[in-house]
């Protein structure tokens, strides 16, 4: 029962501070959602902040850490610029606030994203670094500065999801439309990358 009480209570405050953010969210609505009085949420989380870090990380988690683990993978270049780009647009489908809640509360806290990378272990982009240069010097791809191309491929799989109320409202997709769009969107970035990066 305690178990299923503070499971609903993280499910209502994940679900409102991917919409409001930490600053937006209030506690007492979390309660309400969850179903719960307000003392009942603080016996349970006894701080705004810690129920904050709690969704931060599993959100964290749940979004960036198979996407994480694709950089670690021992793959042939190629397969691993597939298997990031295929992942990590999973990742967000399935949890579509994600990129602009991260994104913003980085903006706020960027040491909660250090944080969890260091759990995760470190030199994650200097193994990346390595595989670009290794794959130019093999001349599967055009020279291309490792932090560029990881910056491209974060941007290109994220921002229809970051930009949606923009890019609905500029080419007048309605929700159906736009699904549709998302749908297509891993087979478009895969070949906009491979046509880029061709030697």
């Amino acid at each position: 029962m305690a178990q299923d009480t503070e499971q609903k209570i993280f499910e209502a405050a994940r679900a409102i501070f991917h919409e409001r953010g930490y600053h937006g969210a209030r506690m007492q609505e979390i309660a309400r959602r969850a179903g719960i009085n307000q003392s009942m949420l603080h016996y349970y989380f006894r701080t705004k902040d810690s129920l904050f870090e709690a969704v931060f990380q599993a959100t964290a988690r749940e979004v960036l850490g198979p996407v994480m683990a694709v950089l670690r993978e021992d793959l042939p270049f190629p397969e691993k610029l597939d298997r990031f780009v295929e992942t990590y647009l999973r990742q967000i489908a399935a949890h579509p606030h994600a990129p602009a809640f991260i994104l913003q509360e980085l903006n706020h806290h960027p040491d909660r994203l250090k944080a969890f990378a260091a759990r995760l272990g470190t030199g994650l982009f200097e193994r990346w670094a390595a595989d670009v240069e290794a794959a130019v010097a093999r001349g599967e791809i055009r020279p291309v500065a490792p932090a560029h191309l990881l910056a491209d491929m974060l941007a290109l799989c994220a921002f229809p999801f970051i930009a949606r109320p923009m890019l609905q409202a500029v080419t007048g997709f309605d929700d159906d439309a736009y699904r549709a769009f998302l749908a297509g969107r891993k087979d478009d970035v895969l070949r906009f990358l491979h046509q880029a990066l061709a030697p």
